[in-house]
């Protein structure tokens, strides 16, 4: 009867997302003598949790052992996310485990979400209760059939109002909790007043480590995730910066500026986001981290901790810059991309010191990176377009890059004191344009 991982992964729906699962040694698992005790950690102890899915493993242990007889439990809660409109968290006594999972914005709006009991708990604020009898005919929502298999007999999901709380709008009032049994009979009323009690007493920890979430999720979309962890950590001071020495990486669109005045608008938008999701991809596959977009342009550096490992760095930031190209040429194969037909991407490499850090004005500020190596990186750029090269490497980048490069002399670039000598890759070729 009971449930397993593997089998809850094979039968999630479309649109959910695994996150993590998490899993305490058994004498790990917390104890509470009663229900009060419950709801005193959930006043103090709790609001210190540092993550959604042990405050959800950590209560649920809890309830066991104060005597409630629940054997599954999760919770739905929204998130401010460009992608994700929420999460959800599952809970098995029988595997002692917890499951997170994100839910597409997309999701909401499926007939599977719709016909669930989740719609009138979030959106009103009602509680739904039903009782599980073996052998029944139908049920009223698919989920209570598929617990009904396992052996369930009750199922219960109570609204979780979190006062304040930022993604909450109208369509989406109350967060949800959901609670089922396996014991004969199911829940007893003095049970389901002590569920109600924890759906209660839950919501300020539940709000507290989910906002927490929200700002570390979103420093890291719209700043990168080294960043983001650096801006939470408290380096905020404006006109802080911190030397850094890496590989840069600079890649572009070729031909953009056309693009944006044949096309609708909104299909540029639509446009952009396939060719900087591909490309972001690319950059954290080798350990990148993206720096800014600029128009349809992309910066992104490759960490040089030490001299040591330079080349690794060299070695990691031409692999990416060869699948972002690569990446392009697929877009431009793609049927569905052929309105921008030709899609063809310029990258540019260096390395040297990079300053990053808070740059603005008291009210706003930008968390960016400047220096000359970012200037010659952006120039190198340019200056593949006008060579119809689809790479060009800087001589700093070549001294420490691991594979052979050929030189295409030295060539003045706007900003840049001294010539300088470029380089590409003899395994990287222009494609013509057509």
């Amino acid at each position: 009867m009971g449930d397993s991982i593997s089998q809850l992964q094979q039968n999630r729906p479309s649109g959910i997302r695994g996150h993590r699962r998490y899993k305490r040694p058994e004498k790990a698992r917390p104890k509470a003598a009663s229900l009060d005790a419950v709801r005193q950690w959930l006043r103090g102890p709790a609001h210190a949790v540092g993550s959604p899915i042990k405050l959800v493993d950590g209560l649920c242990w809890r309830m066991v052992a104060a005597g409630l007889p629940v054997d599954r439990a999760g919770i739905t809660v929204a998130l401010l996310h460009p992608e994700f409109s929420g999460y959800g968290i599952r809970w098995w006594q029988d595997i002692g485990e917890s499951e997170e999972a994100l839910v597409e914005h997309e999701v909401t709006l499926s007939e599977v979400y719709r016909s669930s009991p989740f719609p009138p708990v979030v959106e009103r604020g009602e509680t739904i209760r039903v009782r599980i009898v073996p052998g029944a005919a139908e049920y009223p929502y698919p989920i209570v059939a598929d617990l009904a298999a396992q052996g369930y007999t009750d199922y219960v999901v109570l609204p979780v109002r979190l006062q304040g709380f930022a993604p909450t709008n109208e369509r989406r009032r109350f967060q949800a909790c959901n609670w089922a049994t396996r014991r004969a009979g199911g829940f007893s009323e003095a049970d389901l007043a002590a569920l109600a009690m924890i759906a209660e007493e839950l919501a300020a920890p539940l709000a507290l480590v989910t906002e927490r979430r929200i700002s570390r999720d979103l420093l890291s979309v719209y700043l990168g995730r080294s960043v983001g962890s650096r801006v939470l950590s408290g380096e905020i001071r404006r006109g802080f910066s911190d030397p850094i020495r890496a590989a840069i990486l600079a890649t572009d669109m070729r031909g953009f500026t056309a693009l944006n005045d044949r096309l609708p608008a909104a299909r540029v938008i639509a446009l952009l986001n396939a060719w900087f999701e591909r490309q972001v991809a690319v950059v954290h596959a080798h350990g990148g981290e993206v720096l800014k977009f600029v128009g349809d342009g992309m910066f992104a550096i490759f960490p040089i901790d030490d001299v040591e490992f330079a080349r690794m760095a060299a070695r990691q930031a031409l692999a990416a810059a060869r699948e972002a190209i690569e990446a392009a040429r697929a877009m431009d194969a793609d049927p569905a991309f052929a309105d921008a037909r030709p899609l063809r991407a310029v990258a540019a490499l260096h390395t040297g010191e990079v300053f990053h850090g808070n740059i603005g004005a008291p009210d706003r500020l930008d968390f960016t990176a400047i220096g000359p190596s970012v200037n010659v990186v952006a120039r190198l750029e340019s200056l593949a377009k006008s060579l119809e090269r689809e790479l060009i490497v800087s001589a700093a980048f070549a001294e420490i890059c691991p594979e052979p490069l050929v030189s295409l002399g030295f060539h003045a670039l706007k900003g840049v004191a001294e010539p300088v000598e470029a380089f590409t890759c003899p395994t990287v070729k222009t494609p013509p344009v057509r």
